[in-house]
Formats: C-alpha cells, structure tokens, sequence
C-alpha cells in the first residue's frame, strides 16, 4: 500500500464524515462574515479590514483542519483499520504521509471556501498569481508542521477527549497571540515577545503582505520558508518516532 492510497482512503474517510470539514471551517467562517464585516478599521487597511485579517484567518482554519486531522486515528483504530495498514508491508513514512496530504486537501478545501466569500467581500490579491502561488507553498508548510504534530498527539494520547482537550487548548491562544487581528505596533508590550516567538506570525505577516502589497519581500518570504521547513521535517521525523515506537 502507498501513499496515494492512503491518502484516498483517508479522503474518502473524510468525506464521508463530514462533520470533520463542517465543524473546522465554521469558526473561522463566522470570523470571516460577521467579525470582520463588524469591527471594520482604518486603523491598519483603509477600509478592508477583511482583506487586512483574512491571513489570520486562513492560518486559523489550517490550525483547525490539521490540528484535528489526528482524530481520524481514534476511528481508524476503533474500526480495525489502522492495524491492518500498520501490519502491512508499507513504509511508515508513507502512513504518515498519507495522513499529512489528507490534511492538507482537507485545509485547502476550506482555503478555497474561504478565498470564494472573500472575493465577495472586496478581497484581492495584489502580487497576482506568483503571490497565488506563494500563498499556497506557505499553507502547506504550514499544514506540513501541524498535521505532523497532530498525528504524533494522536499515538501519543490513548482517547479521543484528551486529544482533543490539547488541540483546542492551543488553536485559539496561537490565534490571538500574533498579528491575526492588529499589527505588532499595536500589540501590548507585555504581548509583543510571545507574538515574536510565534512562527505563525511570520506567515501571517508574508500572506498579509502578498494580499495588499504590490511587491514581494523574498527576504521575508524565503526566511518563512526555511523556518517552517525546518518546523515541519522536525515534526514529520517526531510522528514517525511515535508511529514506530507506539504500536
């Protein structure tokens, strides 16, 4: 068994849970459509706050999305299915693979969503299709990194609730603590540290900057590169540590 099929045995999980999409993408829905549309500010944007919090709120839905891809572990071992594709002669990089790239169509499913009612709501991107396509590579590391660590959460916690219970304990805190709803210079003093050591923050800063600016800061963006890319191998090798060391 390979990595595709498990990625489409995972897909077709998925879809047929479909609570797992519906329950991830309607936060940051409601922060879309109601938030932003509200609390409009000239403060940062002119007059799109949307397009001004809507890095934030697609590194929100990647938390939620990847964050909570390791449940699907809990039915896989429930139904029996996960021992069997443990005890099968396939690799376990690929298991853990095909976890990450269910993630990740699972996150840009709801990206797309998001993107959709944006468009609706004045949002465009101002680099074109190179910021497109930047924006893409940067959500996928991201979606990288956090499936990585939610599938090793997933061995590591024997039920359901406490993976959950640690999930949700982070996803919001990591939210607000960064520059998702107002820029660093508006952030409290005693806030301004942990908003620094918060690596989302860096791709929120570089997505905000593809969406309203008309240039691109490679500098920026290729040091997010490189940061999440380290963030996500390290991840990777520490669920693929858990896989073979748990079962």
């Amino acid at each position: 068994m390979r990595t595709f099929s498990i990625v489409l045995r995972n897909v077709k999980w998925r879809f047929k849970n479909m609570e797992t999409i519906i329950m991830t993408l309607i936060q940051p829905l409601i922060w879309l459509l109601l938030f932003t549309t509200i609390f409009q500010s000239e403060t940062y944007v002119g007059d799109n706050y949307t397009a001004y919090t809507l890095p934030g709120i697609l590194i929100l839905v990647t938390l939620t999305s990847s964050g909570m891809s390791g449940i699907s572990n809990y039915s896989w071992k429930s139904d029996g299915i996960f021992y069997r594709i443990f005890i099968s002669p396939v690799k376990r990089s690929s298991i853990v693979l095909g976890h990450i790239f269910d993630a990740a169509i699972l996150t840009f499913v709801e990206v797309i969503i998001l993107f959709i009612f944006s468009f609706f709501l004045s949002v465009k991107i101002a680099t074109g299709m190179l910021g497109c396509l930047l924006i893409i590579c940067l959500i996928f590391l991201c979606v990288f990194f956090v499936a990585s660590l939610s599938y090793a959460l997933s061995m590591i916690f024997k039920t359901e609730n406490s993976f959950l219970a640690i999930v949700n304990t982070f996803t919001l805190p990591i939210f607000f603590v960064s520059t998702s709803l107002m820029s660093y210079e508006y952030i409290p003093a005693a806030f301004k540290i942990p908003v620094s050591l918060n690596p989302f923050t860096y791709v929120i800063n570089c997505i905000r900057d593809l969406i309203l600016q008309n240039s691109i800061n490679w500098n920026s963006i290729l040091g997010t590169f490189l940061l999440f890319l380290i963030l996500g191998v390290s991840a990777f090798l520490i669920a693929l540590h858990v896989l073979k060391t748990r079962n």
